[in-house]
């Protein structure tokens, strides 16, 4: 997967969270570029149409945040309990800002669609690394680590769905991760 620069990285998350707001149907042009903080011209140039625009936009925030997730998986300097709480933060919690929107759960949806569709094939490799690490950092034996990590997965896409504040996510992302925690 090739790097992708900073500013293209905050431009589709800040088209993403317009998205949000409108839903796909009643986002504007004019409201993809406000977002971007260019011309609605250099949208056309950039994506051609709105269809593509969401299309790429979605693309390289799901390409961001697994790397991020993949990176911090890889993270050997911290405990494993935080290690947990920040990818599941990159993960679930970072969404939560598109998810609370009006229009926040059918972006959601498209984002999901576009992640299981994704030649990267990243839900397998996000679960398989989980459960890799969950046996390296001696949480769960490698008999029950697809199934710990498929849990964990799920249970933080519910506490999204079920929390409205970033406070209350974290609170229960950290009894989430407590439950399974052997860390003192």
């Amino acid at each position: 997967m090739t790097e992708v620069k900073s500013d293209t990285i905050t431009m589709a998350q800040n088209i993403l969270i317009a998205f949000s707001h409108s839903g796909f149907k009643k986002t504007s042009m004019q409201d993809i570029a406000n977002a971007a903080a260019v011309s609605r011209q250099s949208i056309y140039k950039k994506f051609g149409s709105k269809e593509r625009c969401y299309q790429c936009v979605i693309h390289t925030y799901l390409a961001d945040m697994y790397v991020r997730v993949f990176t911090e998986l890889d993270n050997k300097q911290q405990q494993a309990a935080e290690t947990l709480f920040n990818v599941f933060n990159i993960f679930i919690g970072e969404p939560m800002q598109v998810v609370t929107n009006a229009h926040g759960t059918e972006v959601f949806n498209d984002c999901l669609k576009a992640t299981h569709a994704s030649k990267e094939d990243w839900p397998l490799r996000f679960r398989a690394r989980l459960a890799d690490f969950l046996v390296s950092k001696n949480m769960v034996g490698a008999q029950r680590s697809n199934g710990v990590a498929f849990t964990l997965i799920s249970a933080g896409k519910g506490l999204m769905l079920e929390r409205r504040t970033k406070e209350q996510f974290d609170h229960d992302l950290r009894l989430m991760i407590d439950s399974i925690s052997t860390e003192v």
